[in-house]
């Protein structure tokens, strides 16, 4: 019955599929000297760099750089800015683990409710509140102060870094999602540059008190019993070379209160962190159009030049209406673009067929 159906057979005949060789599929047949690996690999690399999509992620990564100053300094600069203003009672690793028990509770409710919205209308928020979350420390510092900084931190990262994640994972090619991942984070290459600046501070503003100390560090904070003409200030582990003038005097336990110690304002370093930290929103926010991907290079440069209501409103995330009707490309025809215009749509390896693929949407 089949057989007599032409028509039939026609219509169930399996498709024509063709493979094109592009620049993901070249390999070096025959050859595998070290230097043709070599060559490969800056083959590879150029042909990264080529994609639009890898300056988006790493324009992101750079720029994120300055907020992420906020981890450094809940390591740096609050265990010892609470001990030596606060003394060693202060349960320091107790106020750092709020952020690190939000993170891990928050992220799964938070997706599940911000599931339907575009990325950059929850990252810029989310980027908003731990930025601006270090001035709750620096107009109460205290250890209260230091709660409601770590509470705000883990709203505004659970809020933009899962979302930053899912973001670059959308923006990789098939099979380089690990490679983008760490394109994202090349903002840890300067790292010793924010741990050497986070130690300036703490040197400057919120310094140590040695002489107050026993050679363990903890501080000399009770009258010797031993001697009672003496007035000799003791630690919980040895005695100390610290004496007192008279009774109305007290041994010190914290840096505040040692004769020695030179007083600075417990606020300035926190809001030296609060206009470092407004970089990053700010620079993500300029970048914002060419980090959505929704205008060309001949439009006012990628649309950073654009002066609309919606590229003011984008500072708080609002979408910009930009594409309406328009015809958006791919990550494979930006990767291609550069690449054809010079080679003439020829394969890199010197053959006549295809060397990229493009995918058009019309909408």
């Amino acid at each position: 019955q089949h057989g007599n159906n032409d028509e039939g057979v026609e219509s169930r005949r399996l498709p024509n599929y063709k493979i094109y060789r592009t620049q993901y599929t070249r390999s070096n047949e025959g050859n595998t000297s070290p230097f043709a690996g070599m060559v490969q690999v800056i083959n590879q690399t150029i042909a990264l760099l080529r994609m639009r999509s890898t300056w988006r992620v790493l324009i992101f990564g750079f720029a994120s750089f300055t907020i992420a100053m906020n981890w450094t300094a809940g390591e740096m600069i609050l265990p010892p800015f609470l001990e030596r203003r606060f003394g060693e009672e202060v349960p320091i690793y107790t106020i750092q683990s709020i952020n690190l028990i939000g993170c891990l509770i928050l992220p799964p409710i938070v997706g599940a409710m911000t599931s339907g919205r575009e990325d950059f209308s929850i990252i810029m928020p989310g980027l908003w509140i731990m930025a601006i979350s270090s001035v709750f420390v620096a107009m109460f510092p205290s250890a209260a102060g230091a709660c409601v900084w770590q509470v705000f931190i883990t709203v505004g990262e659970v809020l933009w870094s899962p979302r930053q994640l899912s973001w670059t994972a959308s923006l990789a090619p098939n099979g380089s999602e690990g490679l983008f991942f760490a394109i994202s984070s090349a903002r840890q290459i300067m790292g010793p540059l924010a741990d050497f600046m986070m130690g300036a501070i703490n040197e400057k503003y919120n310094p140590n008190c040695p002489d107050c100390r026993d050679e363990y560090g903890h501080f000399c904070g009770n009258l010797s019993t031993e001697n009672e003409n003496s007035l000799q200030c003791v630690s919980v582990q040895e005695s100390c070379d610290l004496f007192l003038d008279n009774m109305q005097q007290s041994c010190p336990q914290t840096c505040v209160q040692c004769p020695s110690w030179e007083y600075t304002d417990p606020s300035t370093c926190w809001y030296l962190l609060l206009l470092v930290s407004l970089v990053t929103p700010i620079s993500v926010w300029f970048f914002l159009p060419f980090l959505r991907g929704k205008y060309n290079r001949d439009e006012s440069f990628y649309g950073l030049f654009y002066l609309t209501k919606n590229r003011f409103l984008g500072v708080c995330g609002a979408l910009d209406d930009h594409g309406n009707g328009r015809r958006v490309h791919t990550y494979w025809d930006v990767a291609s673009e550069s690449m054809d215009s010079q080679a003439g749509k020829e394969d890199i390896g010197g053959r006549g067929d295809d060397s990229s693929l493009e995918i058009t949407l019309d909408y």
